[in-house]
């Protein structure tokens, strides 16, 4: 039987038809076509993603489907950026809500949507990522009366009191960030009957005279740099009989002894399989070479090695840093010099070792060649950033870009950032060997020397074809408009771009000739503009700013300034 009218086909063939396209997509294609339509669509569970939006997409999405759709809006995922989440969006009105989360927040905004979020009895997932790194000692009071809640993340840098008469009974996964000692083990006992595992970044605090055993936890990480390994054990290990899974990720020599850790293990640990350990040494506590092999002996031991868990130490010379990390290591992020980083091990697959890790960032120094090259592998690296050691006046090693190579499997990078004044010309031959790499951060120093301002036709082209993603730092000057003028046509797909500039006065100009060419083509764009200038300075540019954006007929772009940064949303 062939299908006539489109009208005619049934609603579960339309489900899966509707899979692959955006709610925008789907309403701005299938609704007001008849009733029937009408009538199916505002029946559909929408999930809404906010993150990386054009401008008239989250137009769409705030004043046409969040009114019609309010009831039926099921997950949403946003950032707070241009006051949205102040202003515009009010998540006390999508009562359906089960899933939220929300990056990138201001304190502000945390305090104001907060009551908000109380009011979502059908939350079962909640994931709040706060934008700034710095610790705030305000204290944040959370009272959600949440019973169907199951997964909570709270990575908010600050101080959190949760406070609610009854416990969270569906809760099985919590992430805390800046939690005190004190208050952890209670908590977890008394306000989640039934969480499995728990992700905690411990801060210092009175340990408590009594703990409270939890019998149901399953897995636990702790991230902490002022929780004593004594002090851990008494307060947390020695309460998690049931324990499977461990991660510590701490800076305390104390957390270095296998002698120790196999008597708390055997001790209060007897159900644990997996042991994970990174343990960072402060400057004053890093162990000579032979210190460093009998510190590696108390981890090679029978009860260890019938376990099957192993340790190595990562050393790098050039920062003076040394990390004590089981094997494979757990940490996704980590620093490592070229050539003068050593490895000390006992017999462990080199391949294995560095599986985990994501984000890697490589110091490029002069080769000593009195230095034992070891070789190791990350096979699994996305955002690969390169910091340059070198002087103006240095030669590179002839082999730089073949060891880089050998190291990280480029063909799985999907980030590249270059950090430094001087790299080799040929660098970004990198891009013949990166098929999945869409995001590219260099100093324009560097771009304008790989690229020969931008006219190396095969270097183009392969940026052209790649990059989504461009940053360009350290813009000092105007001198040649030329390579500003090649910009959009070399980075002729680009979603975002960004750039950091030293001159405050260079923007005018910058800024004309960017708006008028990229505008169209463009999601987002921000401007980094150096710290030094003052407020006034500032106030001035963005009054001539949105004039100049009013009289090119993009006053319907949004725009915010914010700690010295610019952002447009096209």
């Amino acid at each position: 039987m062939s299908l006539t009218k489109f009208e005619w086909i049934p609603n579960e063939v339309l489900l899966e038809i509707f899979e692959f396209l955006s709610p925008v997509d789907i309403f701005q294609g299938f609704y007001y076509l008849n009733k029937r339509y009408n009538e199916f669509l505002q029946s559909l569970h929408i999930r809404a993603d906010l993150v990386n939006l054009r401008k008239r997409t989250y137009d769409y999405y705030n004043y046409f489907l969040f009114p019609l759709m309010s009831q039926r809006i099921i997950a949403l995922r946003c950032e707070d950026i241009f006051d949205r989440l102040m202003y515009q969006i009010r998540l006390s009105e999508f009562p359906a809500l089960k899933y939220l989360t929300i990056d990138k927040l201001q304190f502000q905004t945390l305090q104001k949507i907060l009551p908000q979020i109380n009011l979502l009895q059908k939350l079962v997932y909640l994931n709040l990522q706060i934008q700034s790194d710095h610790i705030r000692e305000e204290m944040i009071t959370f009272r959600g009366q949440l019973p169907l809640l199951q997964t909570c993340i709270f990575d908010l840098n600050t101080q959190l009191s949760i406070e609610n008469d009854q416990p969270y009974s569906q809760l099985t996964n919590l992430v805390l960030n800046q939690c005190h000692i004190e208050q952890l083990c209670s908590f977890v006992h008394f306000y989640t009957p039934q969480l499995q595992q728990l992700t905690v970044t411990l801060a210092n605090g009175k340990i408590p005279e009594s703990c409270y055993v939890i019998p149901h936890l399953k897995s636990l990480v702790v991230y902490t740099n002022e929780v004593s390994f004594a002090n851990l054990v008494k307060s947390m290990l020695s309460s998690v009989p049931n324990l499977q899974l461990l991660t510590i990720d701490a800076t305390d020599i104390d957390y270095a002894n296998g002698k120790s850790w196999e008597s708390v293990l055997s001790t209060h640990l007897r159900k644990l399989i997996h042991l994970r350990l990174n343990v960072r040494f402060s400057e004053n506590d890093l162990p000579a070479i032979n210190d460093r092999k009998e510190l590696l002996q108390t981890f090679d031991t029978s009860y260890f090695r019938s376990r099957y868990w192993s340790f190595a130490l990562h050393h790098c010379r050039t920062k003076r840093t040394l990390e004590l990390f089981s094997t494979p290591m757990v940490k996704k992020s980590i620093e490592f010099n070229l050539y003068n980083t050593n490895v000390e091990k006992p017999m462990t697959d080199a391949d294995e070792m560095f599986e985990n890790v994501e984000n890697l960032t490589l110091f490029l120094t002069i080769l000593d060649e009195s230095l034992l090259r070891e070789r190791f592998h990350f096979p699994n690296v996305k955002s690969l950033k390169l910091v340059s050691h070198f002087q103006e006046c240095q030669a590179f090693p002839k082999s730089l870009l073949a060891d880089m190579a050998h190291l990280v499997k480029l063909s799985n990078v999907e980030s590249i950032e270059f950090i430094g004044n001087h790299f080799p010309t040929s660098s970004l031959i990198l891009l013949d060997y990166t098929p999945k790499l869409h995001s590219l951060s260099v100093r324009l120093s560097s771009i304008i020397k790989m690229t020969k301002m931008l006219t190396d036709q095969n270097i183009c082209q392969r940026l052209t074809k790649l990059i989504r993603h461009l940053t360009i730092t350290a813009i000092n000057n105007l001198k040649d408009l030329s390579f500003y003028e090649r910009l959009p046509t070399v980075f002729a797909h680009l979603d975002s771009l960004t750039l950091s500039c030293e001159n405050l006065d260079d923007l005018y100009l910058l800024i004309t000739l960017l708006l008028s060419k990229m505008a169209s083509k463009l999601r987002t764009m921000k401007l980094c503009i150096s710290p030094f200038y003052d407020k006034k300075n500032l106030d001035q540019f963005m009054s001539w700013l949105i004039d100049y954006m009013y009289q090119r007929d993009l006053s319907h772009v949004d725009i915010q300034l914010s700690n010295n940064q610019i952002s447009f949303c096209f």
